[in-house]
């Protein structure tokens, strides 16, 4: 919908109903400004759980910025690029609900099957999961020392990764 004054995008719609009559209004940013009716600045849902967990006014995290790059929320949302590895400790609440966000609830990447492995059926994806599970165990094999058991783990997944090709 565009403004009804200078056809630009409208941002601001108001709706007037006096004596039956309904009369709509619809204005962007600049035109509501010049008639005192300036859109009200929201937190949105995100950033006011993120202040409670964090501590902070939604406005401080809004605000939030990185002492080594510069980089604010506001210009990761605009871009989409952190400005360095700082950044992800600086805002780790608020990438873990826009990441939570973009995957549907998950947590975590789960990227995309190739349509070429999904012709290998569900026994590909069995190997698949299998051979992450033994990359975890292995991780936690040499974290614990046991590089026996590591060394067989290692084994192990080779010879599953060359099954699966």
């Amino acid at each position: 919908m565009s403004c009804d004054r200078c056809q630009k995008p409208a941002t601001v719609h108001i709706k007037e109903i006096s004596g039956g009559a309904i009369r709509e209004l619809h204005l962007c940013d600049q035109c509501a400004a010049e008639q005192g009716l300036a859109a009200q600045k929201h937190a949105s849902f995100f950033e006011s759980v993120n202040a409670l967990i964090i501590g902070r006014t939604a406005d401080e995290v809004k605000n939030l910025k990185c002492p080594d790059c510069g980089m604010t929320w506001k210009e990761f949302k605009d871009t989409g690029l952190l400005g360095c590895i700082r950044d992800y400790d600086i805002f780790a609440v608020q990438l873990a609900a826009w990441i939570e966000t973009a995957q549907a609830g998950g947590n975590h990447h789960t990227g995309k099957i190739p349509a070429a492995r999904l012709i290998n059926g569900p026994d590909y994806l069995r190997r698949k999961q299998a051979i992450l599970q033994m990359k975890a165990e292995l991780s936690q094999a040499v974290s614990d020392e046991d590089y026996r058991h590591a060394a067989e783990l290692r084994d192990k997944i080779k010879a599953m990764e060359e099954q699966a090709g």
